[in-house]
C-alpha cells in the first residue's frame, strides 16, 4: 500500500505524458486544495481508498455515484495512523491530519495496515496493534480519533480490510493481524453511537483476479466499485434507520 505504487504502475502503462503530473498530484505537491463546498462525505485513509482517485474510479467515487451526493476524497497511499515524520505528514501520510473541518454527514475511514507493516512487519505486532486499537475497541489511536470526529454529529463509517489475494503478495503475512484489526474496529463501532463498521471482505474475492490490481494488494477499478457499493449500502441502511435523508 506504498505511496508511489499506483503512480509507478500507471507510468509503466502507455500514459507517459501524464506521469510527471500524476506523481506530483499523488504526492500532494504544493499542498492540497480546499475541500469542495458541496461535499457531504469525507473520505480519509490509505491506498485502499486513494487508489484510482486520479481517474475518478476510487471507492469514494463509487460511493458518490451510489449515494447521489458529492464526496471529498483526502485519502493518501501509504498513510498511517501513527506517523510522526514531518515529511510523511506534509504529504497527507498521517490519516488524522487528512481530516478537514466541514459539515460532513459521513466520514468514511480506513487504515492501520501500513502501521502494522512498517512498524513490526506484521510479526509479533501485539503491542503495535494495541497502540492502534485495544482488543475491546475502547482505547488506542483509532478510537480516540474516531470519537473526536463524532462530537459534532458527524457519523463515521469504518471500512474493514478484505482478505488477501490467494497469490503471493507483499501483505500475505499480515492476514492474522488484519483480521484482528478488523474485529477490533467492529467492536469500536458497536460501542459508540454514530460509528458504523462495514467490511470490504465480501466485495473482493481473494481468488478472482478481476477484483485486483496487478500488484495483488489493491483493488482494481471493478474491485473499488464493488467496495463502494457495499459502503453505500451500509450508509443508506444507517440513513434509513436514523431517519436521515440520502442525498440531501
Amino acid at each position: 500500500m506504498g505511496f508511489f505504487r499506483e503512480s509507478w504502475h500507471l507510468c509503466r502503462a502507455p500514459r507517459w505524458g501524464m506521469c510527471a503530473l500524476l506523481l506530483c498530484l499523488t504526492a500532494a505537491c504544493g499542498g492540497r486544495p480546499a475541500p469542495r463546498a458541496d461535499a457531504e462525505i469525507l473520505v480519509i485513509g490509505d491506498s485502499i481508498l486513494a487508489f484510482h482517485s486520479f481517474w475518478g474510479a476510487s471507492v469514494g467515487d463509487a460511493v458518490a455515484e451510489q449515494m447521489g451526493v458529492p464526496v471529498e476524497n483526502r485519502a493518501v497511499s501509504g498513510a498511517r495512523f501513527t506517523s510522526t515524520s514531518a515529511r510523511v505528514t506534509a504529504r497527507g501520510g498521517d490519516i488524522r491530519r487528512q481530516y478537514v473541518a466541514g459539515d460532513w454527514d459521513w466520514v468514511l475511514l480506513n487504515g492501520g495496515a501500513n502501521d502494522l507493516m512498517s512498524e513490526c512487519g506484521c510479526q509479533r505486532c501485539t503491542a503495535n496493534l494495541d497502540g492502534l486499537i485495544s482488543a475491546d475497541g475502547r482505547d488506542g489511536e483509532i478510537p480516540r480519533f474516531v470519537r473526536g470526529l463524532t462530537t459534532g454529529g458527524t457519523r463515521v463509517m469504518l471500512l474493514g480490510y478484505y482478505d488477501g489475494n490467494v497469490r503471493p503478495n507483499p501483505f500475505a503475512r499480515c492476514q492474522d493481524e488484519i483480521d484482528a484489526l478488523n474485529a477490533r474496529m467492529a467492536r469500536l463501532a458497536a460501542r459508540n453511537a454514530g460509528v458504523f463498521y462495514v467490511t470490504a471482505a465480501g466485495a473482493i474475492d481473494p481468488a478472482d483476479q478481476r477484483h485486483w490490481y496487478v500488484d495483488r494488494v489493491h483493488p482494481s477499478q471493478l474491485g473499488a466499485r464493488r467496495i463502494g457499493a457495499r459502503v453505500a449500502q451500509a450508509m443508506a441502511a444507517a440513513d434509513n434507520r436514523d431517519g436521515a435523508p440520502t442525498g440531501h
